[in-house]
């Protein structure tokens, strides 16, 4: 077996079948309807009982379901079931390995079997700052900022949870688009730069919210966690960057600085697709430079068996009883 980048790790596994990760992606998707139906289904529960949805009509019960189930971070119940639910893809997409035998599952998270936390949490510090840079030259760039309207406590509240919350939806959204996605279309295709494409077009489609240059957007930071989740061998740069990106962006709307506090998605900019280019752009540059100063294993190595003490022992005595070269060394 030669070295194998995070794309192809499924190609590792003695279980492997070119079937099995097909089969464990139509079941991710499944039991990650069913999870979602019953995260959002309790939260609907819950706000139809505190009388947050009105039941008068078909029509008004309608559109407070939808309005619900779309994010609003001035709504505590909203942001549990709305990010909860997009949560439940980790365990959906860890079961759906299990099932199918793809085991361990551990190939999920890095070339070394494992998440690297310091390394994450390196890769978190420029994952900020670029963050902030781009959501501040936003701001500059549209001037539309309005006076706050959510009180104090509720936004407190709704802080907490966005930063508790967060963090594991961005990671579960990672497992499955830069996990289980990219490692189905490793194992199938060799070429890394037909992979992430692909796997970057299914999240950008994925994220129906977003139409136009927002569509663009989410299309180039596929590419940037992509490529680095090959990289670097692991999903820990696209994780810090997702983290970062999502937490900062709920963090804002819950301020309702931006006119509005739900998660409406919507078109973008010209001038936005470029800000997010240049910034994610410094992202790559800044995880490369750090992954050649931390000398970050990036590929997996094949296991060489150690002979047995035995057998060493015979090979390395020649015939007139003294010690002969080692393999490779003579």
């Amino acid at each position: 077996m030669t070295d194998l980048r995070f794309t192809r790790l499924l190609r590792a596994l003695p279980s492997y079948r070119w079937w099995k990760p097909l089969v464990a992606l139509l079941l991710a998707i499944v039991m990650w309807v069913i999870f979602q139906v019953l995260v959002g289904g309790a939260g609907v529960v819950i706000e139809l009982v505190r009388g947050g949805i009105r039941t008068d009509s078909t029509k008004h019960l309608t559109k407070d379901i939808t309005a619900f189930l779309t994010i609003d971070t001035a709504n505590p119940l909203s942001i549990v079931a709305g990010l909860g639910g997009v949560a439940t893809l980790l365990p959906a997409v860890v079961l759906a390995y299990l099932i199918v035998g793809l085991r361990p599952v551990s190939v999920l998270r890095s070339v070394t079997l494992r998440l690297r936390w310091r390394w994450m949490a390196l890769c978190l510090i420029p994952a900020v700052l670029i963050t902030l840079i781009a959501t501040g030259v936003g701001f500059i760039g549209t001037g539309l900022l309005s006076p706050p309207t959510v009180p104090l406590g509720t936004f407190v509240l709704c802080a907490v949870l966005i930063i508790v919350l967060t963090p594991i939806q961005a990671a579960a959204e990672e497992f499955a688009f830069r996990g289980l996605l990219m490692q189905m279309f490793g194992s199938w295709i060799r070429w890394a730069r037909l992979v992430v494409p692909m796997a970057a077009v299914v999240f950008a489609a994925a994220h129906t919210q977003y139409i136009g240059w927002a569509t663009i957007d989410v299309f180039v930071f596929a590419l940037v966690a992509g490529y680095l989740t090959w990289r670097t061998g692991g999903l820990e740069a696209g994780i810090a960057l997702h983290c970062a990106n999502n937490t900062v962006a709920f963090l804002v709307l819950a301020t309702s600085v931006t006119g509005g506090t739900r998660n409406t998605g919507g078109s973008g900019n010209l001038v936005s697709l470029i800000v997010a280019i240049i910034t994610m752009g410094l992202y790559v540059v800044a995880v490369e430079w750090l992954a050649r100063r931390r000398g970050i294993v990036s590929v997996l190595k094949p296991v060489v068996p150690a002979a047995a003490p035995a057998a060493v022992d015979a090979a390395s005595l020649d015939s007139n009883g003294g010690a002969s070269a080692p393999a490779g060394e003579s």
